[in-house]
This record gives C-alpha cells, structure tokens and sequence, in this order.
C-alpha cells in the first residue's frame, strides 16, 4: 500500500511538473504566432505612418494648386485688364488718325 501511494504520488508529481512547465510545442508555436503578430503590428504601423505622409503630401499639393489657380485668376483678371485698356487706347488712336487725315485733308485743299 506504501508502494501504491510513492508510485501514486509519483506519477502525480511527473503530472505536475509537466503540466507547469508546459508542452514545449507549443510555447514554441505560441511565440511563432507572438512574433508574427508583433510582426504585422509593426508593418501596419509603418503603412500607418506612410499614409499619413502621403495624407499631408496630398493637402499640400492641393493647397499648392489652390494658390496656383488664384495666382492664374488673378493674371487673367489683370490680362483682360490691359486689353480693355489697350483697346480703349487703340480707339482713340484710331479716332484721333480719321481727325488727323481729315484736318489734314482740308488743309491740303486750301
């Protein structure tokens, strides 16, 4: 009976002591998938962080073209500025010549 309780006790112990230390199996495969998760955080991290780079670069082009087309707005406003001036000028140039040739004209016949 003191035979049957030592092995009893002794198979229990074996049982124990596997139990706590674990199955090596899969401490290995629990650490294969920790790392691989650690892994795939770190890659979504870095995609993440480019996004967020492209995200800026993007709100920079476009407040980029936004002051390109004020700046384009602003020059044709000014272009059609100077062309109304020119043709009021070219008018007056051409209304002052026909006075010209016609004092001119006059002259000549006198």
């Amino acid at each position: 009976m003191k035979l049957f309780r030592s092995t009893a006790l002794l198979v229990l112990a074996a049982f124990v002591v596997t139990a706590i230390s674990g199955c090596g199996v899969s401490k290995n495969k629990y650490e294969a998938l920790l790392n691989e998760k650690i892994a795939l955080e770190e890659k979504v991290n870095m995609l993440t962080k480019s996004r967020d780079a492209l995200r800026a670069e993007f709100e920079n082009l476009l407040k980029e073209k936004m002051d390109m087309a004020s700046k384009l707005e602003t020059a044709v406003s000014e272009k059609n500025a100077l062309k109304s001036e020119y043709d009021k000028l070219l008018d007056e140039k051409v209304a002052l010549k026909a006075e010209y040739d016609k004092v001119a004209a006059q002259a000549a016949k006198k």
